[in-house]
């Protein structure tokens, strides 16, 4: 079997594109780079990367922002094909979020 070797018509992965302008200069991004739990409820973002979508405060890694978009609800995420992050939940409302779960919750 021939190992592959690439052509001129070949196409390879295209490099991320650089920060932007409009990315760096987004207030929403301040807000994600912030963790600002003021903003969770007001959008929610999206890592290509993982396609995961997360709430503003959302502990987890912080993402590369060239893989980073923005969605004005859940709901916009998921259509877009991203799945909800199972440490923040941000398809439940703020308030829910900071109720505990019952397994952390003491008996």
């Amino acid at each position: 079997m021939k190992p592959f070797a690439p052509t001129s018509s070949s196409t390879l992965p295209a490099v991320a594109p650089p920060l932007t302008p409009a990315t760096a200069n987004d207030p929403r991004w301040a807000a994600v780079t912030a963790r600002d739990a003021q903003a969770d409820g007001a959008f929610v973002y999206a890592v290509r990367t993982t396609g995961v979508y997360c709430c503003p405060s959302c502990v987890s890694r912080q993402a590369r922002p060239e893989n980073v978009t923005f969605h004005a609800t859940p709901e916009l995420a998921r259509q877009a094909g991203f799945r909800a992050c199972l440490r923040c939940h941000p398809a439940t409302t703020p308030a829910a979020r900071s109720t505990p779960r019952p397994s952390e919750c003491w008996a």
